[in-house]
């Protein structure tokens, strides 16, 4: 059974944990590829000042919060379905998809950064919201049981994921027969994508979809978001 993450004393040990792959069962480590370390090691961080995160994620000049409640309707999220927010960050979606599944449903907040599942435990009990269960993911793995969930969602996380292929294949075992994975990201587009975008982001669109696709997911198709400019939504099923 998963329990949620608090004290404050296990900040520093949690983020070490966190930040290094587990020793895979042959006794190797997992191939680390994807997105440098130095993306995520501020996030991992005991120190980190998440108050300042939630003015970067949580304003209108984002497109994937201005287009929030576009997006949840989009991932056609049900009343009493089981779903887990990975990369949580400050909880944004964590709080919107505890509200759409009610209390017959649970919401498993997915994030390497025990800072922010502080934050995420905090501003869930206070929403009164007792559907929410935060989870210590690992770069390789978001350490969930098989089978426990039916919608994995990643928005603006796909290219912070360093050790792809675990962590793909996690998420497809976490998934229930016929589950959901939605991925929302930037379009990098050389020429065309802000600078940033190209030195922040590691893959584009359908390099994405390729990758996702070989770890055993059909891909369903990419949903129009209103207002969206920089960012793609695609959903896939799990074979």
């Amino acid at each position: 059974m998963l329990d949620r993450v608090s004290g404050r004393g296990l900040i520093a040990m949690l983020a070490a944990l966190a930040f290094f792959p587990a020793v895979a069962q042959n006794g190797e480590q997992p191939t680390v590829v994807g997105a440098p370390a130095e993306l995520n090691r501020r996030f991992v961080d005991p120190e980190l000042d998440v108050e300042e995160w939630v003015e970067r994620f949580e304003g209108e000049s984002r497109e994937v919060f201005a287009a929030r409640h576009d997006i949840l309707r989009a991932t056609g999220v049900r009343a009493g379905e089981r779903v887990a927010d990975i990369g949580a960050g400050t909880g944004l979606y964590t709080r919107l998809f505890a509200e759409e599944v009610g209390s017959s449903g649970r919401v498993y907040a997915v994030e390497i950064g025990p800072r922010f599942l502080e934050h995420i435990n905090r501003t869930t009990a206070d929403a009164g919201l007792t559907n929410v269960t935060a989870v210590l993911g690992r770069i390789d793995s978001v350490t969930l049981p098989a089978e426990s969930v039916d919608l994995a969602f990643l928005c603006d996380t796909y290219h912070h994921l360093e050790a792809v292929k675990p962590t793909l294949a996690s998420i497809h075992s976490a998934l229930a027969p016929g589950g959901r994975l939605v991925v929302i990201d930037f379009e990098r587009i050389p020429g065309r994508s802000r600078e940033w975008i190209l030195e922040h982001t590691r893959a584009g669109k359908d390099e994405s979809r390729l990758e996702i696709e070989a770890a055993g997911f059909a891909f369903v198709g990419e949903v129009e978001i209103p207002g969206f400019e920089e960012n793609y939504f695609l959903k896939f099923k799990k074979k």
